[in-house]
């Protein structure tokens, strides 16, 4: 079935080369022969070059011979940091989701970004739940006032015992095994740096049309998307619903990340593109001197609850509500700029990967406006994110580079092509071309909504694919033109 699908994408192009030569307008001949010769080749490389690295790991183990993971199982401490604003709703199964986890060395870090909703005494009430229980620890962060959610997760990072640092948002639930199932495959192989989950909608089964719709979108962009760019070991972003990252690896950035700046205003948004781009472009082999500098950002404290906290008086910096000092946060220091830079071609770079074995449910925008306006955080994020990855990506494997950066002008030329197909053209009396634009994006919500039902047996949800691609193409792709006129407006909600 999967031959059956590359041969469809393969006909379909056949035929619109033909077309463009004779018969429909040039450029939107041009940017279909495109999009579906990346279509195809997208999904070749999901179907034939990416294995999920944690099911390779299950059969090295299995053939009899040497387990990879012999003699250091469950040697690494994982630090899960969540940071939350006014998620009264999904904060309590979002902590509880994390300390249920079977993973037996780690910690949960929650840091409260001056909620204004219960979000807080829902935080504190959990804690004295689970403060009898041997889980690795809690720890309750309050801040005293709204700082961002960067700067949020730079808090946390502080206080962090972690050699692994978690991220997740706080309206996602960890599947059990995630942070076993991740832990693992750091200690499989030394050159992974970051692992990203695979995310589904937490509700889609029951949840109303627009859930359905980011299910069917999000498994796509998971297993298709994430996936080619795992047989590379080269992310672009790191999903911001469950990101795992090696703290050698992207401690020495947390700082720089937390503060960035772009155009000369701070940069608000928590762009995991950034960070991601950082992990991809540093070295494995740090120079010498960054790796003491990274060593050496270890915490020699942590905070066990609020009440903790606010109890020390001889700490003027820790985080308690109406006690913190958040001006005072620089324990998290950036590498100099010449240490940040790569070395040689010859210089191994951390890998980057993806494993649909580690799950993560996440909880999507419900209406159709928070929708939009989550699409319009991602497009600036994404807009930033075009002077950073981009910068920088060339020096990742060729194929990888090349579908980034074809992806990436793709995206941006999206709209006028959309306004010259459907506006333009039929000015001039062609129609025809306009209407083999609208066929062909229907044809690759189709082909992404069949991949779908070949891996979920029975799903009907993969109908809902091609609606996501409608949306996508005909109104979010235009919200880039907004994002970038407003880029200067940021809020975390």
């Amino acid at each position: 079935m999967r031959g059956s699908i590359l041969a469809a994408v393969g006909g379909v192009l056949a035929i619109k080369i033909y077309l463009v030569l004779f018969v429909i307008d040039f450029l939107v001949g041009l940017y279909s022969i495109i999009t579906t010769g990346v279509l195809f080749t997208v999904l070749f490389l999901s179907y034939a070059k990416f294995r999920d690295p944690f099911i390779k790991l299950l059969k090295s183990r299995g053939n009899g011979g040497p387990d990879p993971l012999d003699g250091q199982k469950n040697k690494l401490s994982v630090s899960i940091i969540v940071p939350v604003k006014n998620e009264e709703g999904n904060i309590r199964n979002c902590v509880e989701s994390a300390l249920h986890s079977s993973y037996p060395h780690k910690e949960v870090i929650v840091v409260n970004d001056g909620s204004t909703d219960s979000t807080g005494v829902i935080l504190d009430q959990v804690h004295r739940e689970w403060e009898h229980v041997k889980t690795g620890g809690l720890k309750i962060i309050h801040l005293s006032r709204n700082v961002g959610k960067k700067k949020a997760i730079e808090a946390a990072v502080q206080v962090a015992n972690g050699d692994i640092l978690v991220f997740t948002d706080s309206d996602c639930n960890i599947d059990e095994d995630a942070i076993q199932v991740t832990v693992d495959l750091f200690q499989s192989n030394r050159e992974i740096g970051a692992v990203t989950a695979h995310g589904r909608v937490r509700n889609a089964d029951d949840g109303n049309t627009l859930e359905k719709i980011q299910h069917v979108w999000y498994d796509g962009q998971y297993r298709i998307i994430k996936g080619m760019e795992s047989s590379f070991s080269s992310l672009t972003c790191c999903s911001g619903a469950y990101s795992a990252f090696r703290r050698i690896a992207v401690q020495p950035f947390m700082h720089k990340w937390a503060n960035d700046k772009f155009l000369g205003t701070e940069f608000k948004f928590c762009t995991d593109r950034l960070l991601t781009s950082y992990v991809l472009r540093s070295p494995v082999d740090m120079p010498e001197q960054g790796r003491e500098a990274a060593q050496s950002l270890r915490p020699t404290r942590s905070i066990s609850s609020p009440a903790d906290a606010a109890s020390d008086e001889k700490d003027d910096s820790v985080f308690a509500t109406g006690k913190d000092d958040l001006d005072a946060m620089k324990s998290v220091q950036s590498l100099d700029k010449e240490e940040l830079e790569l070395g040689n071609k010859n210089t191994r770079l951390w890998k980057v990967v993806y494993s649909p074995s580690v799950k993560v449910s996440i909880g999507p925008p419900t209406n159709f406006r928070s929708l939009i306006k989550q699409q319009i955080r991602w497009r600036k994020s994404f807009i930033r994110s075009i002077f950073a990855t981009g910068s920088i990506y060339w020096k990742r494997p060729g194929g990888a580079a090349i579908l980034y950066y074809l992806q990436l002008g793709l995206k941006i030329i999206r709209p006028y092509v959309i306004f010259h197909a459907l506006f333009l053209l039929p000015l001039l009396g062609d129609y025809f071309s306009g209407a083999l634009y609208v066929s062909s994006v229907l044809f690759s919500g189709m082909i992404y909504g069949i991949d779908y039902r070949l891996r979920h047996p029975g799903d009907g949800k993969w109908l809902y694919r091609p609606l996501m691609t409608l949306l996508s193409t005909f109104i979010f792709s235009w919200l880039i033109i907004y994002s970038a006129l407003t880029i200067r407006k940021m809020t975390w909600r």
